[in-house]
């Protein structure tokens, strides 16, 4: 905790002597862990699971913060523009870091530039579903619906500049322009209209979806990775659905802004590895279909530049844009 006395003994040091006490005193009050998403989707979720250690593990506790909102760009600029003290964090993924800057017109951040990154932390599929009373039971079935059906069919994801959204739209090329994309406020509003019938065709993240899944409240179609994912053995490929070569997973990792101190970055790198060591954390994890995956830092940049290179062709051809 920080006394009068000791902050007032702080101003008085030397400007570099006063931030190496800052860093060693890291951390003596709650961080915020900002995520991209609304309570209830995939990233509230994995973001809960390990906050919740890491506050153990570091002595202080981590507030998840949700920020929703332009497919992540709210959050992401939220923190690119913090101060650069530790206290504030990105719990980030694929959308904002390496899709929207081939799908946005104008960002206002830089995923590169402004951003210390500290580590991977996890991954998952997203997923194909429909309502049960949907007719459709597999990949093929619902491009055949979406070709039939007079002004297509809506279909939910997330959000605009989500990998959803982009799925949608190749899809949508697939089946004629058959399928109108509803961009949501996140996952979980996402699933809880898909659950209830409101909207009967979605693309969301396996998180959120998984335990209705199993529970038969939603019908899987296609798994976006080229292996099934163990938490929905049952639900079949892109690729044996037909789309040769897909092969995509969400990640996620935590950043900080930039200039952020390396003793700090260091600290809570080690803090979410010591985290994802722990048995019962992966199989938390994995309940809910997601893999952890922990990384270095220069790791987790070399993976933000791959995807960034990686996915701008394929954005470019499926012709989604947002302005």
């Amino acid at each position: 905790m920080i006394t009068r006395r000791r902050a007032a003994a702080a101003l008085a040091l030397p400007p570099a002597v006063a931030v190496s006490w800052a860093v060693r005193a890291w951390p003596d009050r709650p961080v915020r862990l900002i995520i991209p998403g609304p309570p209830g989707g995939a990233s509230d979720i994995m973001a809960r699971i390990l906050a919740e250690e890491v506050s153990r593990g570091l002595g202080q506790t981590f507030v998840v913060d949700p920020r929703p909102g332009v497919g992540g760009n709210l959050a992401t600029d939220y923190v690119s523009k913090a101060a650069a003290d530790g206290y504030t964090l990105l719990f980030g993924d694929i959308g904002p870091l390496a899709l929207n800057p081939a799908l946005f017109a104008r960002l206002t951040y830089d995923p590169l530039r402004d951003f210390e990154p500290i580590a991977q932390v996890a991954l998952f599929p997203w997923v194909v579903v429909v309502h049960p009373s949907f007719e459709a039971t597999t990949l093929s079935d619902l491009l055949g619906s979406a070709r039939r059906t007079p002004g297509g069919i809506p279909f939910a994801t997330p959000g605009v500049g989500t990998p959803m959204h982009l799925t949608g739209a190749i899809l949508s090329e697939l089946a004629g322009g058959g399928l109108t994309h509803v961009p949501y406020r996140g996952g979980g509003p996402a699933t809880t209209d898909l659950i209830a019938g409101q909207i009967k065709v979605g693309i969301v993240g396996l998180p959120p979806a998984a335990q209705h899944l199993r529970a038969g409240r939603l019908r899987g179609i296609a798994v976006s990775t080229a292996a099934r994912a163990p938490a929905a053995a049952d639900v079949p490929t892109m690729q044996e659905g037909g789309i040769a070569g897909f092969d995509a997973s969400v990640w996620y990792g935590v950043l900080a802004p930039r200039d952020t101190p390396a003793a700090i970055v260091a600290r809570v790198n080690a803090a979410f590895g010591d985290a994802l060591a722990l048995p019962a954390i992966r199989e938390r994890l994995a309940q809910q279909g997601v893999t952890a995956a922990f990384s270095t830092p220069e790791i987790f940049r070399r993976l933000i530049e791959t995807e960034i290179a990686r996915w701008a062709p394929v954005v470019r051809a499926s012709g989604a844009r947002v302005e």
